[in-house]
């Protein structure tokens, strides 16, 4: 009787807490909010379409479409019907399947998942087991790979999901469980976990035990893929209600085409309205429970909802999936999205009892989310904001550094293009300023050493140092990565700069050679080649970098071709001139002894043949160092 009784107070419990004490939203008020931020944000950041959803103490406050589905069509936005690509939203659909089959006793979170999936061979690097505990929280040590296979734009050459993770496996670069770094293949090795414990494709199970019971009859995780898939295509009464996905170009809105994820779909593929994650909201925020359906018991919603993980404590964490973040003052946890050209957040504040989802169909939609759920918790739920400390910083150069995201590539030539990087440094009132990502913020210090705050957000960042005091790593607000502190011969920008001026002095000897090239050779053989494997050396190092830029800039311009067409056909030719250019480097190096120590050259013309050579050989370790002969598949 007295565990019965004990039962049923932790559920009233429960119930109490996700019921919020926070005053209901007036939905006349928000709507006309809503219009005037996503309107105006519309026009300055040219965004098509824009589908948002608030929801607050299990009921639908807010759901409204604006702008355009199809513009050639004349199709509107309509929240009921009109379907947008989350991205990876859809990851918190994984990690809810994760949990109903824990509470199920069909898996368990700290069992290696190669005990479930035997013949499904991993790039692992070390002998520790990669649970799926850590895969929520983003740490079983794999490098980020996305460029040339995380999306596809033919429906025929989308591969099945374990066809995927056999194909484009990471590499482990550290051991699980010890820093994070965000992996949409993690994700989909969950997914395919799920598939085989359950018995039914991930899409099937989805269907079954997560869009059916939750009503959400205009979400699929099918997409309209060939005949090469097993599973069957997403139905076309649905296809036709998915918004197309644009991008603005020469003064115009340029459409996209279907953008396939099918491949890795338990990491990217769902394609929703907003009403529909309005429900998905819901459930989560009322205990795993909506209406009579339960996807979730209470506790089992509640453990999902906790912080499992941190970098560092007092920074935001992981819970089992759900990212944790402060909003206006308030825990947050949630997820963000973005396929090529359509971006979605996210956010459940369960102290509020409030849920925001807000999905846009144009590349500008980056710009127009931002700020969006921090000004509406504002605006109906105002908070002190954190108090930055008055202190100055005891020695604070010994933050300023160049830091490097854990989430990159780390053997392939991706490195070469994608490398998120952060630099702190101290202005001239000797105050600590971070750049990244195109923005430059001041860090005010807060309570507790190494940690600061953001001038313009408030969000926390924490520097960490090693037992000697020496500072290695920056923790940042987003607790799927952390920022490692890397030198100069690390530094991804100092290396491209290193390639770019030693490819001019390349050219430049070449045109010199050239000039030169009716004088009567040197007698002596050695000499002789080891000029002409310098000059060609110099020849191929030059030709292989512009074939390198060649195949690089139109990336920059179109951010499809990162994902469709990369690497391009200039862009191999650039490996493979490098190659040869590496090899022609060698020989070089090889005949640098002899060659300076003959009689056929004067002192000056050794010098600079030797520094020549030496350009050459540091040109081979940094090309090698950015993966530049690793060949893409």
């Amino acid at each position: 009787m007295t565990r019965i009784v004990t039962g049923l107070l932790g559920l009233l419990a429960w119930s109490m807490a996700a019921m919020s004490l926070a005053a209901p939203i007036d939905r006349q008020d928000l709507e006309a909010f809503v219009d005037g931020f996503v309107t105006a944000r519309m026009a300055a950041h040219r965004v098509a379409g824009v589908s948002v959803a608030v929801v607050q103490d299990d009921r639908l406050v807010l759901a409204k479409g604006y702008g355009l589905a199809d513009i050639d069509a004349g199709r509107p936005v309509v929240a009921e019907r009109t379907l947008f690509r989350p991205g990876s939203i859809s990851k918190l659909f994984t990690w809810t399947a994760v949990m109903q089959l824990v509470e199920q006793g069909r898996l368990d979170l700290d069992t290696d998942i190669r005990d479930y999936l035997p013949d499904l061979p991993l790039a692992t690097r070390y002998s520790d087991p990669i649970t799926l505990r850590q895969l929520m929280a983003h740490t079983p040590g794999f490098e980020d790979s996305v460029m040339g296979h995380l999306f596809e734009d033919d429906p025929e050459a989308v591969l099945s999901l374990r066809d995927y993770l056999r194909r484009h496996r990471p590499a482990q670069v550290r051991p699980p469980g010890r820093w994070p770094a965000y992996s949409n293949y993690g994700v989909a090795l969950a997914g395919l976990v799920v598939a085989e414990v359950s018995g039914l494709s991930w899409e099937r199970y989805a269907e079954r035990h997560l869009l059916g019971p939750l009503g959400m009859r205009d979400s699929t995780f099918r997409e309209p893929w060939g005949p090469q898939r097993e599973q069957a295509p997403m139905a076309p009464a649905l296809r036709e209600r998915v918004s197309e996905g644009y991008r603005w170009a020469d003064g115009g809105f340029r459409p996209g085409g279907f953008t396939f994820i099918g491949g890795i779909g338990p990491a990217g593929a769902l394609s929703t309205t907003a009403t529909d994650m309005a429900r998905f909201m819901r459930a989560h925020l009322n205990a795993g429970r909506l209406g009579e359906a339960r996807i979730l018991s209470a506790d089992t919603a509640r453990e999902m909802q906790r912080t499992h993980y941190r970098v560092v404590p007092g920074q935001p964490g992981m819970a089992h999936g759900f990212i944790e973040s402060e909003i206006a003052g308030y825990r947050a946890i949630g997820h963000g999205g973005g396929t090529v050209h359509f971006v979605s957040d996210l956010q459940l504040m369960p102290e509020l009892g409030l849920g925001v989802f807000i999905t846009t169909n144009s590349n500008g939609g980056q710009a127009l989310i931002r700020g969006f759920v921090e000004q509406l918790v504002r605006r109906y739920f105002p908070a002190s904001p954190p108090n930055a400390s008055s202190a100055g910083v005891e020695a604070p150069e010994r933050y300023a550094g160049d830091y490097l995201s854990t989430r990159r590539p780390y053997t392939t030539v991706e490195a070469l293009l994608n490398h998120d990087m952060a630099s702190v440094r101290l202005d001239r009132d000797g105050q600590l300023v971070l750049s990244g990502r195109g923005h430059q913020v001041r860090l005010l210090p807060a309570e507790g050493e190494g940690h600061f705050r953001r001038a313009d957000s408030g969000e926390s960042l924490r520097f960490l140092s090693d037992d000697g005091g020496a500072v290695t790593h920056l923790a940042v607000p987003e607790p799927v990565m952390v920022m490692e502190r890397v030198g100069p011969l690390a530094n991804p920008r100092l290396r491209l700069v290193g390639l770019g001026v030693g490819g001019l002095v390349c050219l430049v000897a070449v045109i010199m050679a050239v000039d030169r090239w009716r004088r009567p050779a040197p007698r002596r053989a050695v000499v002789r080649w080891a000029s002409r494997l310098t000059v060609l050396a110099a020849a191929l190092w030059a030709l292989s970098l512009g074939l390198l830029l060649a195949g690089a800039v139109p990336l920059l311009m179109n951010v499809r071709l990162v994902f469709f067409a990369f690497p391009s056909a200039a862009f191999v030719a650039g490996q493979a001139a490098a190659m040869l250019a590496g090899a022609a480097t060698a020989g070089s190096l090889a005949l640098l002894p002899p060659a300076l120590g003959s009689f056929g050259w004067r002192w000056g013309r050794r010098l600079r043949h030797a520094g020549m050579a030496g350009l050459l050989a540091l040109m081979l370790v940094i090309f090698w160092q950015f993966n530049g002969f690793v060949l893409m598949g």
